[in-house]
Parts: structure tokens; sequence; C-alpha cells
């Protein structure tokens, strides 16, 4: 960036804000000393300023080594000779944005990570960031605490409450203006309908995290047994549950002191199959058909969940079902490649992130991917309400979505410290370096945790071109009729609450085919009822019907 370039940005910036303060009717006084200080920088980048480069190019993406984070020295970017420039930062002097967000990986060397993304913030936007990372147990109480203290944090990543629940709460700062002013960086990654979800009441709430938004309904079959059994797989096509039904007997007939099938985690068998639950993870009241019906039922009365019990209580009885799967605690990625077991069913699968040359099984897929109603507000990024510096906090979350040298280092850290780049194009962990011992390993273990994993070179571990996979295996998706509506239980608590502990009884057990169908599923729907399912699944479609009608 030349001088005359960095003095229009600086440009831009104040037309920016004082758009923003306009709207907000704020005295002229604040505007006028806002405006001062950035005459101010401007006078010192044209004195100081020879260049500054940072490539958005991800195939030219290098963190570098961590250095002095007080000051950033950039090399001239185009400066044949190789002569160091001589513009400085003092980062100690920029405004700090606050992030909180969740991680089960390493994350002792993130000072050192947060150095380096800040020598291109603090050029980009003139700020720094500032990351407090959160165990996944215990994020949403902590990210609870922090949106009601007072300026605590500035950009938060959002799970596991609904959006609606936060914003009507006052917690979260309304994006519509910003997000407005320049939209097409965002949609570049993230497809309109996805970022409209994140709306309350017509106001933009939070960005979602690019990641997948649509998944299938699939059996993971045991690859070396299927290739020993002389097995030809066209995982490519809709597979029928009959055709399932003879390869796990095969399977069986082969390999007898084996597991059929087990569960898709622990004892729950399969979460769901093509009923919208609005977010809800009990399925306390579902939508048929995609959501695209309109109207709220009791899951005893889903046609596709009954079917599909009937089903499975048949293959139990024919032994085709791990006969202990409701005291199960081990999960099917690790039973299958133990050999332990042949298949299990998935109702959370997508373009396999794992699709080696290794990998350890088949997908074999037998409803095709759709998006669910919360599929784009499971995992989003907001800024809270509270934020002492909302302008700045906006403009540093567009970089962690849109700038690729942030987005590698947020996925993976410091090139040649904690990654290396593969010949093909990969990021893998650096040499010497494992998963167990590295500093920073966020993107090799749970990288839909940070806002844009697509940003970034891929994972070893992923299929080629798996960025490209799933952005066009979304755009095929059958989309919920309900896309965006989440069920808030906060009117209906007391009446919710037992209504889940009676679906912990009985939901899974008979998705699994353990118990009998008929008779265990009328106890069911008993038990609901005197739960309180008639009222919970009225306030549902009253939010369901509010949703639709402002949609």
């Amino acid at each position: 960036m030349n001088k005359s370039s960095y003095i229009i940005w600086l440009l831009n910036r104040i037309d920016s804000v004082t758009i923003f303060y306009k709207r907000r009717k704020v005295m002229r006084t604040r505007l006028k000393k806002l405006i001062a200080l950035f005459g101010a920088v401007t006078l010192t980048a044209s004195l100081l300023l020879t260049g500054c480069g940072s490539s958005k190019d991800k195939d030219s993406a290098s963190a570098g080594g961590a250095s002095n984070s007080s000051v950033v020295n950039n090399d001239t970017a185009g400066n044949e000779d190789g002569a160091q420039g001589n513009s400085s930062v003092n980062m100690e002097d920029l405004p700090v944005i606050k992030m909180a967000t969740m991680t089960g990986a390493n994350y002792d060397d993130s000072d050192a990570v947060e150095a380096e993304i800040n020598k291109i913030l603090a050029q980009k936007v003139g700020a720094t960031l500032d990351i407090t990372w959160s165990g996944m147990g215990t994020y949403s109480q902590q990210v609870n605490l922090m949106l009601t203290g007072d300026g605590e944090v500035d950009i938060v990543m959002l799970s596991g409450v609904p959006l609606a629940t936060y914003a009507g709460n006052g917690m979260l700062l309304d994006l519509s203006d910003y997000y407005a002013q320049d939209p097409d960086p965002f949609l570049e990654w993230l497809d309109v309908s996805y970022i409209d979800s994140c709306r309350v009441n017509g106001q933009l709430y939070a960005i979602p995290e690019v990641i997948n938004f649509s998944n299938e309904i699939l059996v993971h079959a045991n690859k070396a047994m299927v290739d020993d059994m002389g097995i030809e797989i066209d995982d490519s096509k809709i597979w029928t549950m009959d055709e399932i039904h003879d390869l796990v007997k095969k399977a069986m007939e082969t390999y007898p002191d084996i597991y059929g099938i087990v569960p898709q985690t622990g004892s729950q068998f399969l979460a769901q199959i093509n009923y919208d639950n609005l977010g809800d993870t009990s399925f306390v009241g579902v939508i048929e058909d995609h959501g695209n019906t309109g109207k709220v039922i009791s899951v005893t009365e889903c046609e596709e969940y009954i079917e599909f019990s009937k089903t499975m209580r048949k293959w139990y009885q024919e032994g085709l079902i791990m006969q202990d799967c409701m005291s199960n605690t081990e999960s099917w990625s690790s039973m299958i490649p133990a050999g332990k077991a042949f298949c299990a069913f998935d109702a959370g699968a997508y373009p396999d992130n794992g699709s080696t040359d290794d990998t350890t099984y088949y997908n074999l897929t037998i409803y095709p991917n759709w998006s669910a109603a919360n599929c784009a507000v499971r995992l989003d990024y907001g800024i809270a309400a509270n934020s002492k510096n909302p302008d700045l906090a906006f403009a540093v979350l567009k970089e962690l979505y849109t700038n690729a040298d942030i987005c590698n280092l947020l996925m993976y850290g410091i090139e040649g410290t904690h990654y290396q780049v593969t010949d093909g194009g990969k990021a893998a962990p650096a040499e010497g370096v494992s998963l167990e011992n590295s500093g920073y390993s966020c993107g090799f273990i749970n990288g839909w945790v940070l806002p844009n994993m697509l940003n970034a070179y891929p994972s070893y571990t992923s299929a080629d071109e798996f960025s490209e996979l799933l952005r066009n295996y979304d755009a095929n998706a059958i989309k919920s009729g309900a896309l965006g509506c989440v069920f808030d239980s906060t009117n209906v608590t007391n009446e919710y609450t037992a209504c889940v502990n009676v679906f912990e009884k009985y939901y899974f057990a008979i998705m699994s085919g353990s118990m009998d169908t008929e008779s265990t599923l009328e106890t069911f729907r008993a038990e609901l009822k005197a739960a309180g399912e008639d009222v919970v699944i009225a306030e549902k479609q009253a939010q369901l019907d509010a949703f639709l009608a402002n949609k």
C-alpha cells in the first residue's frame, strides 16, 4: 500500500464513521475529535509510510515468526533491493477489540499467534485483537456473563442459546447498517438466505460461520470389510433401506463376531431424519417434509419417525443392530476403524472431511442433504451491545471472515512453527510437531469454531478441493421452509423441561428398535401429553406462524 492509497483508506474510514455518527446523532464535537485524530494519523502516515503489505491470496499466505508485538515493520511491497520500510505503528496505542470463542484444541501459543494477526489488523483497521478461549462445556455460561458485563467483550461466538434470546435480551448489537454498507465481502462466502437467517424482527444480529449449512443422512460402512467381501460400492447414489439391510446382513455372515449397526453416538441411535425441530434437540414438536408443511406436530405422530422405527425394530430382531445399543458409550468413529462394527447411521454428515486414500469407511447416502431451520444460527459471530468500539469491532469481524492471512493464523497458527504447507497445498503439523504437543492446533481439531475455516488452507486430512465441494454441496441442498426460525422455550419452560425428560426415556430407544415400536410409542405419546406437550407445540406453532408472517 503506497502513501496515497493509505491516505485514501483513512479518508474512507472517516467517511464511514461520519455516516455512522450521523445515524446515531452523536454530538458534532465528538465527530470533530475523531476526524482530528484521523488527521493526525494521516499526517504521521504521510511522513513515515513507505509501504505495507499483507497478501489476501491464501496461496501465498505466510504468517512468519512471532516478533515484537509493540511495533510493526513491514518490508515495502515490490521493493526490488529488499530494503526494509520504516513504517511503524505503536500497538499499545491502538484500541483493543476483545473476542470470545471456544475450542477443544491447544492454544498455549495464542499470544504469539495474536501478535501476528495484530500486525495485519494494525495496518488494515487500526486496532488489535485479544482472544479469550473457553472450553466447550462452560462456554455458554461464560458468554452470558460477558454479554451482561460492562464492555468485557466486543466480538463473540454464539452457540447453544437461540439468537432470538440474545437479541430479545438486548445483549447483541444490531449489525444491519454495518452490513448494508458493504455486504459483498460476506456474500462472497455466504448465501444471502443464510445471512438473513440471523435476523430477528428484520434486524441482523450475527453473521453465520462459513461452515456446512446442510447435512445428509447416510450410513458409514466399514471400507476394509466391504473391499474384502469384493463388493463394488457406488457411493454417489441414493441407497435404499433394502440395499443397506442386505449389505449389513452379508457383512455379519462374513464377520460373525462384529456388531452390524451401532449408534451414531453413544446411545443416540440416530438424531433425526427429514423432519425439522426448529433447533430444538429434544424434538418437542416437529415439522414434516424438511420443515415445509408449516404445521407443528408431535414427533410421536410423525410418519417418518414411526416408519423408520418400525424398520429398525425388524432389523434389531434379526440381530443386525447392536443388542445393547442403549447402554453403548463408544462412538461409531472408533468402533468402525477398530473392526468392531460394520456400519452406523449418521444424520450430521457432509462431504467427508476425511476422504483420503486411507479413509476407513464408505459413505452411503440414504437421504439427500438438506438445510434445517437452525442451520445458519447454530454457530455465528455477533458484536456485544455494550461494546465500547462497535465500529472497529465490525471492521475487525469483517477481516476475520475475509482476510486469508488472518484466517490461516486463526486456523493453524504460525507457519513453520505450528504448521507447514504440503506440496498439495494443504496445512499439516510442522515438522516435529504433533497435535498432542502443538502449542496451537485449533484448525486441525475444531476449525468450525472460527468465523471462516474455508478461507484458509484445507487441512491435510481434508478431501481435495474440500472448500469447493462443501460450497457446491450446500448450494444444491433442500432448504427448510422454516429456515431461520429457532424455537425459544422461555414462555413454556416448565412444560418443555418436563417433555425433555420424557424424550430422553423413549426417543432414541424407539428409533434403535430395541423396544417394541407400537406399545412403547403409545407410552411415549401419553407421557408427553401428560408433561404438557400440547402447550409446547402451541407455542412453537405460534412462533413459526409469526416468523413466516414476517418473512
